[in-house]
């Protein structure tokens, strides 16, 4: 299918030909994004007016030396899984409650080339459908709740940050309206400014840069569900809750 062609190109861009070096052995991205594709198929629920919703949560387990060679790009494997199940939801016509999200985790008793996938459902589906708890998932969803930025991958209750005021900087040090201990961000790292109704992420200067979707940005609009990575932290921007 072309959307795996392009979601290897993808990887390969980014990476600048790390890429191939990196999977000749072992589990190769692509193969996961396939068989994330087919979990998606064998878990369809039919909801209202017959809309066919699929999971928003994924659990990737990965065998010890498997997960090592993931870890140095794990943040931007995860947002590219991620958009590849977008992609592919958006060319199917599926219904989805909100943004896929992947997580990779180790797995102790695989072997090396061996993976499991558990995915789920976090959220409630429309009458007509069933509800499904995603495995190690839980999230926000209380209607009306503030516009904010939710922190990805951080298991259990995924920490929620509200965007309050007209700017909120986000950096390494406490000076920043939100904190995140990441090695890999600045100490004033981006900012979310507020214009009317409408929120912008803006880079301040730093030395990895600000990404938005996995595409660099020096200042971009945000839509809801667009997830922003700062170093190796990935934030989801929600612009509802419900």
């Amino acid at each position: 299918m072309g959307i795996f062609k392009d979601f290897e190109k993808k990887l390969e861009s980014l990476f600048e030909g790390v890429f191939l070096r990196a999977f000749k052995s072992g589990v190769h991205p692509v193969e996961l994004g396939k068989k994330l594709v087919r979990e998606l198929e064998g878990h369809k629920t039919i909801g209202v007016s017959s809309r066919v919703y699929v999971p928003n949560r994924y659990e990737v387990g990965l065998s010890q030396r498997d997960y090592s060679r993931f870890e140095s790009y794990q943040s931007v494997m995860a947002t590219e899984l991620e958009n590849l199940l977008v992609s592919y939801i958006k060319d199917k016509g599926y219904a989805v409650l909100d943004r896929p999200r992947v997580k990779l985790v180790e797995e102790d008793r695989l072997r090396e080339g061996e993976f499991w996938i558990r995915c789920g459902t976090e959220g409630e589906i429309p009458a007509g459908g069933e509800r499904k708890e995603a495995r190690g998932a839980s999230g926000h969803g209380q209607a009306g709740g503030p516009v904010g930025l939710e922190l990805v991958g951080s298991g259990g209750v995924a920490p929620f940050f509200a965007l309050e005021g007209e700017v909120t900087r986000i950096g390494r040090v406490t000076d920043n309206d939100i904190v995140l201990p990441d090695p890999n961000m600045s100490r004033v790292h981006a900012q979310v400014t507020r214009r009317g109704g409408s929120y912008f992420i803006t880079d301040l200067d730093s030395t990895n840069g600000t990404w938005l979707n996995e595409q660099r940005v020096s200042e971009s609009e945000l839509g809801d569900n667009d997830v922003i990575r700062l170093g190796s932290t990935r934030l989801l921007f929600r612009r509802s809750r419900d």
